[in-house]
């Protein structure tokens, strides 16, 4: 817990620092535009030391104090702002004191205390800059004070970090005391006594003193208690007065996933935060992001906005917190944030002794789910059956078949699957930070290194990042604060480069297990096989042998805010911020000539085919900058006790500066991997540059009556270079309003419930969307095609300007947000419910309308189409401590929601099964049409007595096994007509959840997540779902068929399975339509995380230098419950290019880590 205190500090800064004087500042150096952000850094740095440097406690400085009838509090302000002190002491003890009179003129602060306190029951102390003033102690009759006796003690947190101020309470008594700057304390107590120690944000404790005269109390935060601050837009706001739909996650609640992927240790732990990972190759960061199912959202880090890319190679040790807006609230970002809004807030300085955390973890991963294949026998079975079922011979006689049943020597089956991939890879984090400072400069600096490794037997996969964080926080004197954000990465991802994983999968998949690895079985000659039109996927996962791709970013971020809380005027405050990042991305790849080998038996001669000939290198260079600069001004101010207002004005500046450039070139002959040895023929490049820059304003403001009734404003002004300067500027406001019923008196007598409340929003956020410069009438450099006035040379041609949309705008988004709060029993339990429902108009499309072809033009885009999204959240949690030995804490989070087009720009139907099945307007989106299998054929006359399936050929493809398909309109005819809406949409879950379980006892910690999705579909194709696709091999899966007892005796009966009896593709007829057969309901619940951990006593590790240590056993991805056909596959991943399903995999991981303080 960080625990803030409100003080005024008084700083004697003197006029000059000798540290400054003595730094040589050229005239170069002052003008360069190279160095401007490193003298910003070093003059902010310097100021601070100097201000350091000048820290007195006064105790002698006179002060001047003028009270008429002041209670003690409004004396104590008097003070502390006239002098560096801060008083401690506790209200109660101090409520029915008498009120005092005073006028004291240049006398001491202690001068003035021993006047205070004259006739008063109190005494102070004075230990450094704090002051704690107590009761006196009452004068005990002599009998009584020989069984009193003094205890002394420490009180601190869970960290060891001493609590300042804390309340210990003889039980039973007005006896106390609080702890001191170091979290001592000292007490006279009866001999039996029973303390009570208790702190705002800890759980109090009760302890026995029997026997014991020294006490080290540990409290333990409780988190739920606290008035917590939440970052919001520009801003930050108490927790219990939100009105809008935010949510927010702590750093402790992101760490205790292990994952190489940042985003995925965010999945399933915030309603309504939907993610997927896509794959899992090493630094392909292939994640869906979305909040609400609204699309992908805008990621704003550390004030700045940042692209998603960023936001994925975070360092989850850096993270501060994470805040949500997912309704109208994100408004006041405007541009991009109509999807909802991500605020990443990462770590700062603390007012503390210096401590530095290392931490390491190892771990083992290897794919969640591997499609079985047939083995060699198995394929030579099916395949053979396939020819048998439409009246041919088998391929293969009796004893072949039995020799490769056998693996007899000649015919070994050839598993392509381990050959190409290792039956598992690993990955390590190493992670180094350090934190600390004083009440004028703070800092946090982090180092990160991440090596993920891939799962290719070549080792030719890999992704390694290396993360460097410093940021500094300085009171450069009593008004003026800084802080200065420094962050740098570097990533590196390096795979072959022939097709990539897809074509490595498709050849695992597709080769037949028949055939080698190596022609002839000899090493040097890689085997040309191309079942499929697959390549040998040994050779292809090979860069010795294909070539490599390779992706190269670095990443530079600074920001500089400047806060000065203006001392004339209270309550009010201006900031200046500016970021600048610069980014540099390389992308290259290079395509060797290989060749692969058919061997010869009669001249023993290995026959090369050539592939990838000529060898090409494209280098691919990216560089962008961005630059923000926003002006602040903040005001706060309570007045008439029970009111409360807050507003924020700002002004932002923004700018995005990108240049893209490539280069292909082809070898004559291939030496090495540089550009320049390439040829120049046919060589090809391309580049543009891009200079976009954005202006807005933008406001809120916040009112409160005692806390219960709530008011927020914002909204925001933005200005698009995509429009016509007519339309080119937007206004997007957000209302919301909130009611702490729980504040009510009428509330008083529900003792249990220690929160209710309700919140209202509705707001408009726009984005700015299509092509820029559609207003202009404007003749193109692209788009004019290619021209042969002289036979063998081509020139290349403009574009005719096309027809213009002036009235072009932004696309806008109504959000409307009803919420519920709701806490009980000191906020162990709570539940936070919302419903919304976001329209979306102005969504661009062309007009349906056909133009004579002698225009030569096509209509422009428009603000033509309309949609909506309904949907609700729900999170609850629930916390306890039972003892100081024992906690947990249960937590949960689910998310529905459902889009709907309303309008949609499309024909006109041709009929009423044509508007019944085409028409999108007013329609659920994501709806999967498909025909119904009620049951599979048992026999020939089954199939005689069924409807047409095939169409002019009958059913004369069709065999026992095969899918019998619902006629719905029992026309005796199955086609098209037949089909009706089955399933939701492929890939975009619906529904999400997430299920959190923590426990705790004594040094033991168990942490579990739980997390799945459910109303989507999916359907595989290719190899997956088609017997011998283009010749390959298939699933072993399909072993589970219809088919004869014996192949070679034909008349025999056919004994039932799963799947349809074999067939080739030219024969598969009807068998493989859109049906309920192959695709699948792919809900899904995943134990996605379980961490085992031990944090070791800090009395066994004082003598080491260590203030902690903590081991733990983590295991990512255990299991997943979902439907039987996908557990072949992973339900959450994508199914890939064409559905096909040659992705790679994500992982089944096991880390053994820990964490040390010292």
């Amino acid at each position: 817990m960080s625990r803030k205190l409100s003080v005024r500090l008084r700083v004697n800064q003197p006029k000059t620092c000798k540290y400054m004087n003595k730094i040589p500042i050229s005239r170069e150096f002052l003008s360069g535009k190279t160095f401007l952000t490193m003298k910003f850094i070093v003059i902010f740095m310097l100021t601070g030391i100097c201000n350091a440097f000048a820290v007195s406690y006064g105790q002698n400085e006179k002060i001047n104090i003028k009270a008429h009838n002041a209670t003690l509090k409004e004396v104590v302000s008097m003070i502390e702002n006239q002098s560096e002190y801060v008083f401690f002491y506790k209200s109660e003890e101090m409520a029915n004191l008498q009120r005092f009179n005073l006028n004291e003129k240049e006398k001491t602060v202690k001068e003035i205390l021993d006047i205070l306190v004259q006739n008063t029951p109190l005494t102070y102390k004075i230990s450094n800059q704090y002051i704690y003033l107590n009761k006196r102690e009452k004068i005990i009759e002599p009998a009584r004070q020989q069984q009193r006796r003094i205890i002394n003690g420490k009180v601190k947190d869970e960290k060891g970090e001493a609590i300042i101020g804390a309340n210990i309470k003889e039980h039973g008594t007005t006896n106390g005391t609080i702890s001191d700057v170091d979290g001592n304390f000292r007490l006279q107590i009866n001999e039996d006594g029973i303390l009570h120690i208790s702190y705002i944000g800890y759980l109090s404790q009760d302890i026995s003193t029997s026997g014991k005269t020294l006490f080290e109390i540990v409290l333990i935060e409780d988190r739920q208690t606290l008035d917590e601050l939440v970052v919001v837009g520009y801003g930050t706001q108490s927790k219990k007065t939100l009105t809008g739909a935010i949510a927010s996650i702590k750093n402790n609640e992101i760490i205790n996933t292990k994952s190489t992927d940042f985003v995925n240790k965010l999945q399933g732990k915030i309603a309504g935060l939907n993610i997927r990972q896509n794959a899992g190759q090493p630094g392909a960061f292939n994640n869906s992001i979305s909040i609400r199912g609204f699309g992908t959202p805008l990621y704003i880090i550390d004030g700045v906005e940042r692209p998603a890319m960023d936001f994925q190679r975070l360092t989850s040790e850096d993270i501060e917190s994470i805040t949500i807006l997912k309704d109208a609230s994100a408004a006041i970002y405007g541009l991009n944030a109509a999807n909802g809004v991500v605020l990443v807030t990462t770590k700062s300085g603390e007012n503390k002794k210096t401590t530095f955390q290392f931490s390491s973890n190892f771990g083992f991963s290897k794919p969640t789910n591997i499609v079985p294949l047939s083995n060699a026998y198995q394929y030579s079975l099916l395949r053979s059956e396939a020819e048998v079922n439409f009246g041919y011979p088998p391929l293969i006689s009796q004893e072949e078949l039995e020799n490769w049943r056998k693996g007899s020597k000649g015919y070994e089956s050839t598993d392509w699957s381990k050959e190409t991939f290792k039956n598992y890879s690993s990955n390590q984090e190493v992670n180094l930070s350090a934190q600390g400072g004083s009440d004028k400069i703070s800092f946090y600096l982090n180092a990160n290194v991440l090596n993920n490794e891939g799962m290719l037997q070549s080792g030719d996969m890999n992704y390694k990042k290396i993360n460097l964080r410093s940021n500094l926080t300085a009171q450069l004197t009593e008004y003026i604060k800084t802080n200065v954000n420094i962050n740098w990465y570097t990533d590196k991802r390096f795979a072959p480069s022939f097709g990539g994983m897809h074509e490595i999968q498709r050849g695992v998949v597709s080769i037949l297990p028949t055939r080698p690895v190596y022609t002839n079985n000899n090493p040097k000659y890689l085997n040309r096989t191309q079942d499929g039109q697959a390549m040998n996927p040994v050779a292809v996962s090979q860069t010795d042998q294909v070539g490599y791709s390779q992706f190269n970013n670095d990443v530079s971020q600074i920001s500089v805010e400047m806060v000065y809380d203006v001392p004339f005027i209270k309550g009010l405050s201006l900031r200046g911020f500016t970021a600048f990042d610069r980014n540099s991305l390389m992308d290259k790849t290079l395509h060797k000539n290989f060749s692969l080998y058919d061997y010869e038996i009669d001249s023993d001669t290995y026959i090369p085919t050539s592939f990838s000939y000529p060898a090409s290198i494209y280098n691919e260079n990216i560089h962008r900058s961005f630059f923000d600069l926003q002006l602040q001004i903040n005001y706060h101010k309570n007045f008439l006790t029970d009111h409360h207002l807050k507003a924020t004005i700002v002004h932002e500046r923004k700018k995005v500066f990108s240049r893209w450039s490539n280069i292909n070139k082809y070898y004559e002959f291939y030496t090495n991997d540089q550009l320049d040895l390439a040829g120049e023929k046919d060589a090809k490049s391309g580049g543009n540059e891009s200079d976009i820059r954005n202006l807005s304003y933008l406001g809120r403001f916040n009112y409160d009556y005692q806390g219960k009734y709530l008011f927020e404003f914002a909204g925001r002004y933005d200005g698009s270079y995509r429009y016509h300067p007519d339309v080119r500027w937007g206004f997007f406001p957000v209302v919301s309003i909130g009611w702490r019923i729980s504040e009510e008196r009428f509330m008083d007598k529900f003792t249990n419930l220690s929160n209710l409340k309700l919140r209202v929003s509705h707001g408009k956020i726009g984005l700015d969307a299509g092509a820029p410069f559609q207003y202009i009438s404007a003749f193109t450099a692209s788009g004019g095609g290619w021209y042969e006035f002289v036979e063998g040379t081509t020139t290349r041609g403009i574009g005719s300007p096309p027809i213009v949309n002036e009235k072009l705008t932004w696309m806008k988004n109504k959000i409307t947000n009803i919420g519920l709060d709701l806490g009980f029993f000191n906020e162990r339990l709570i539940l936070e419910a919302d419903i919304y429902r976001r329209e979306r108009t102005g969504i661009l499309a062309h007009r349906n309308v056909v133009l004579p072809n002698t225009y030569g033009g096509t209509f422009p885009q428009e603000n033509l189409n309309s949609d909506q999204v309904q949907g609700f959240d729900l999170s609850l949690t629930h916390k306890n401590t039972i003892s100081k030995d024992f906690s947990y804490n249960i937590s949960g989070n689910f998310n529905f929601n459902r889009q709907k087009n309303l309008h949609v720009e499309q024909w006109k139907p041709s009929s009423s099964w044509d508007k019944y099945k085409g028409q999108l307007s007013n329609r659920n989106t994501g709806i999967i049409w498909t025909y119904s299998v009620i049951g599979q054929f048992q026999n020939e006359q089954e199939i005689l007595n069924a409807p047409i399936y095939g169409g002019n050929r009958g059913n004369s493809w069709v065999l026992p096994g095969d899918w019998i398909y619902e006629d719905l309109n029992n026309d005796g005819i199955i086609d098209g007509n037949d089909t009706k809406p089955m399933f939701y949409g492929q890939h975009i879950p619906l529904m999400n959840f997430g299920l959190t379980l923590v426990a705790n006892y004594r040094g033991f910690d168990i942490n579990m997540l739980f997390q799945g999705s459910a109303l989507f579909s999916k359907r595989y194709t290719h190899a997956y779902s088609t017997m011998f696709w283009q010749e390959a091999n298939l699933p072993a899966y399909f072993m589970d068929r219809w088919h004869k007892d014996d192949i070679y005796n034909p008349s025999n009966d056919w004994i039932p399975g799963e799947w349809p009896a074999m067939r080739t593709q030219q024969y598969q007829g009807v068998l493989y339509w859109e049906s309920n057969a192959w695709r699948k309901d792919a809900s899904y619940i995943r134990f996605k995380n379980l961490e085992l951990g031990y944090t070791f006593n800090d009395t066994l590790l004082g003598h080491l230098g260590i203030q902690g240590l903590r081991i733990y056993l983590n295991m990512n991805n255990l299991y997943t419950l979902t439907d039987k056909y996908l557990k072949y596959f992973d339900p959450e991943v994508s199914t890939g290019e064409a559905d096909t399903g040659w992705i790679y995999p994500i992982s089944r991981t096991t880390s053994l880590g820990f964490n040390f303080i010292f």
